[in-house]
């Protein structure tokens, strides 16, 4: 078969059946903009209802607003959808939809150079969400009102992002999902690519002037990175040339990558610490026999007993859950990483950023399960019951399945499938790094450090999970 090699990437197989938009109907409605317009319409009408309800209607633990943002939005857009098929809600974001004719009629001024990067969207995620989920659990998920302001002042901050700043610099710089998504979407197998040989003879580059987010789509495969794209699809409508592909899921990461960001590996550790370490830290470990004698809830009750804070307002145990993963997987990525550059003869950056993009899988398959649990047992029913009350049927849904079911059982054996593809993502990796057998062997043994420690917390979380059930302190 040809092959087709562009800049110093890898050869691929030219465009065929996977190249989405050469589908006879799909292709249509992807090059005229049809499809990606009316779901971004839909998604906008989607968040406007949300909101509206939650602040019309009357405050409940229970509604549309809490169902569709925490039931569907949440965990499985962000959980599910985004790592399998790509960024795929960035494409179709209300925010992004929305910023895109704000930033057409806004000031148009150039974003800060000092606030570039991911700092801003990461810190914001781990006090304006995580923070709260851990210290706060029934801040949002239980009330539509709060859960509707939450989401309208997210809303205005974007927009007024939007208008004042070019290139869509709220979702570049700023926003939280936007940073996770990123880094996720790396794993999916939705991608944009171009057709090198019409590539090299463009002199209008017509992908590039489409993009509101100011990149050059036709150098992604060069890089091996599609930056800040949201697979938003303009570039397929502006140039025939250019295609959305779908390709084995995870594949960019067995090759090197360029331009990535300077403390990108702390957004993979982040995301490790608190949606991999402190989940089962407070979550999986919550409902076991050893729960008092956890240190963080030993040293949170001592605190609340000094302290006048509520721990139905702030829990300063759950607090402390999430603060000493973060330090726990901090310490030992850095560490690890330290050593791994030591022995690849480079920058830690260098080793840090090539070896941690390999975690990408490793937390998305571990929460799928949690994901798909949830939805099948509490959320899929309710949305459903709610929506019957709101054009006024009475439905009565059953859930589509309860505790216990085999087949939820089953599912969760993708967890340690994205442990054992991450420890090899981790080899692949050492070897872009290593320049000898030996010095891979040992970039593994560094690099998968940070594994084995989810690892660690996961399977004694498990443990004490049957312990606990064969010990009759299920309903702990």
């Amino acid at each position: 078969m040809n092959t087709v090699t562009i800049g110093g990437a890898a050869p691929r197989a030219p465009f065929g059946w996977n190249a989405l938009t050469r589908w006879p109907v799909l292709g249509w409605l992807l090059r005229r903009g049809y499809l990606m317009t009316a779901l971004g319409s839909m998604s906008f009408a989607l968040l406007v209802t949300v909101i509206g309800l939650g602040l019309g209607a009357e405050d409940s633990r229970v509604g549309l607003t809490v169902l569709l943002t925490w039931g569907i939005f949440w965990p499985l857009l962000t959980s599910v959808v985004t790592p399998t098929i790509g960024n795929a809600f960035c494409a179709v974001c209300p925010l992004g939809f929305a910023g895109k004719w704000l930033s057409r009629v806004g000031l148009q001024r150039s974003f800060p150079r000092r606030l570039r990067g991911i700092w801003i969207g990461l810190l914001a995620m781990v006090l304006g969400y995580w923070v709260i989920v851990f210290a706060m659990p029934t801040a949002l998920a239980f009330s539509t009102r709060t859960t509707a302001v939450y989401f309208l002042v997210f809303t205005l901050a974007s927009f007024a992002v939007y208008f004042v700043y070019r290139d869509m610099a709220w979702c570049k710089h700023v926003c939280p999902l936007g940073r996770i998504t990123a880094t996720h979407g790396r794993v999916g197998a939705l991608q944009i690519e171009t057709d090198a040989s019409a590539c090299a003879s463009c002199r209008t580059f017509e992908c590039a002037k489409a993009c509101s987010y100011h990149l050059s789509p036709f150098r992604f495969e060069q890089r091996n990175s599609m930056d800040a794209c949201t697979l938003c699809g303009d570039c397929v409508t502006a140039c025939g040339s250019v295609h959305l592909v779908a390709r084995v899921p995870g594949a960019a990461l067995r090759r090197p990558i360029a331009g990535q960001d300077a403390g990108e590996a702390w957004v993979f550790l982040t995301i490790l610490a608190v949606v991999g370490v402190g989940v089962q830290f407070e979550h999986n470990l919550r409902h076991t026999a050893v729960r008092e004698h956890l240190p963080w809830n030993v040293v949170g009750q001592w605190l609340h007993g000094i302290v006048p804070i509520d721990a139905a307002i702030f829990d300063l145990g759950r607090f402390l859950a999430l603060l000493v993963a973060m330090a726990l997987t901090f310490a030992v990525g850095g560490w690890a990483y330290r050593r791994a550059a030591i022995v690849a003869d480079t920058t830690w950056r260098e080793a840090a950023n090539g070896l941690s993009v390999a975690l990408a899988p490793l937390v998305v398959l571990a929460l799928i399960p949690h994901a798909i649990g949830s939805f099948a047992t509490f959320y899929a029913h309710s949305i459903a019951n709610e929506t019957g009350a709101l054009v006024g049927a009475a439905w009565n849904a059953a859930p589509l399945a309860r505790r216990g079911d085999a087949w939820l059982g089953w599912i969760g054996v993708l967890a340690y499938a994205g442990m054992a593809w991450t420890l090899w993502l981790v080899w692949v990796r050492a070897g872009v790094l290593a320049s000898t057998p030996a010095r891979r062997a040992k970039l593994w043994v560094y690099g998968s450090l940070p594994v084995w420690l989810f690892v660690a917390v996961y399977l004694f979380a498990v443990t004490s999970s049957l312990l606990a059930v064969s010990g009759g302190h299920a309903g702990y």
